[in-house]
């Protein structure tokens, strides 16, 4: 856990790419709930994470995206999890993992019961030595719209 700007406690992501390089993907600040993307366009904006918001996994050819969404997808925060390329395979540390499950679970966002399991269940893999390739955010199904995580079975 680090510090934003004005002293209050957030959680830094880093960006997962391989020129990244230390980058910033996006903070989530644990006092108020915002997640604050690092690159902003008209549609990803800061998103506060509460009971009006919604949480999925983007999964894609090259890896999983954690998505936070408010006013039906209008304002939308994303957060790199695991990029899986030919040469290059990076995830956010099981430490992070485990904090922004519990944040989002303290928080009461929308279809977080699953999302937090899948997101501990990921750290688990990650601390056991699991590798990324075969790793349960990796498992799942890749879909260019929202998943219904209620609908997938359970591991």
């Amino acid at each position: 856990m680090s510090q934003t700007a004005d002293g209050r406690a957030a959680l830094v992501l880093p960006a997962l790419d391989r020129a990244a390089r230390g980058r910033l993907a996006a903070t989530l600040d644990t006092t108020s709930g915002l997640l604050t993307p690092a690159r902003r366009t008209w549609r990803t904006r800061p998103v506060v994470a509460d009971g009006r918001a919604h949480v999925w996994f983007a999964v894609r050819r090259r890896g999983v995206d954690l998505s936070l969404e408010r006013y039906k997808g209008l304002r939308r925060a994303t957060v790199p999890l695991v990029r899986v390329r030919r040469r290059y395979e990076a995830s956010q540390s099981p430490e992070l993992l485990l904090a922004l499950a519990d944040e989002l679970e303290r928080r009461g966002v929308r279809d977080v019961p699953h999302v937090v399991r899948r997101l501990r269940d990921q750290a688990r893999w990650l601390e056991d030595g699991g590798d990324l390739r075969g790793s349960p955010l990796k498992a799942l199904p890749r879909e260019n719209v929202l998943l219904d995580l209620l609908s997938l079975p359970s591991p």
